[in-house]
């Protein structure tokens, strides 16, 4: 056996309508299972004391959500081109997960979470009586909006709402808020949080998609992951 993985295969996914309550650990054996079927040589690691493909992933999206943009890294044996993988992998393609795209990266470059600086959502909901972009631009004219999270076990700690919030917009017509958010170990703020702070209530959610994941160069710039 190799000493390292010889290709690094970068993979994109959809996660769709009926993956979306999936938690972050079930979709991370799905993605398994989907490698682990596709025919490749790949890399292999001890879960549990089987040998499944090595991966990495992307920060976990949020149990209830869709996502355009999950990332998952496959290690493999062999020398392999990202045409090769999609090749493999589009044929597995379900009605929970549609892989978008494949690309070769470097065996040793950063994880793909210590890489992400940002996410951008998409909330469709029927929001509280006279919202508007206005109530966006007001909430984006603020320094700071303290409020409380209290966690599943009942701990309760104060975070800044505000800090978080790189852009938002918002669509009457679709009934559609987008939302940019920076991602902060500790500091998170769900974007249902962030829409309930900006409309004064309580949105009435239809659906939530993580758009896009980014990073920010050195200028402060989002870039596409």
């Amino acid at each position: 056996m190799n000493e390292a993985p010889k290709s690094r295969i970068r993979l994109k996914f959809a996660r769709l309508a009926p993956a979306k309550d999936l938690s972050h650990l079930e979709q991370i054996k799905a993605l398994r299972a989907r490698a682990a079927a596709c025919g490749l040589k790949f890399w292999p690691a001890k879960v549990g004391g089987a040998a499944v493909p090595k991966m990495a992933f992307g920060p976990a999206v949020s149990v209830g959500h869709e996502s355009l943009c999950e990332y998952a890294d496959l290690y493999l044996e062999e020398f392999a081109q990202a045409a090769a993988a999609l090749e493999k992998l589009q044929p597995l393609d379900d009605e929970s997960f549609r892989l978008l795209s494949a690309r070769r990266i470097p065996v040793f470059f950063p994880s793909i979470e210590a890489a992400v600086n940002a996410a951008e959502y998409f909330m469709e909901a029927e929001f509280p009586a006279g919202f508007s972009q206005a109530a966006v631009d007001a909430f984006l004219a603020l320094k700071t909006l303290p409020y409380e999270k209290v966690k599943p076990s009942g701990e309760r700690k104060t975070l800044d709402a505000r800090a978080p919030v790189l852009t938002a917009s918002y669509d009457p017509a679709t009934g559609l808020l987008k939302v940019t958010l920076l991602l902060v170990p500790g500091r998170n703020v769900k974007p249902e949080t962030a829409a309930e702070l900006m409309s004064g209530g309580k949105p009435a959610f239809k659906r939530i998609v993580r758009k896009e994941l980014y990073w920010l160069d050195s200028s402060g710039k989002l870039e596409v992951f």
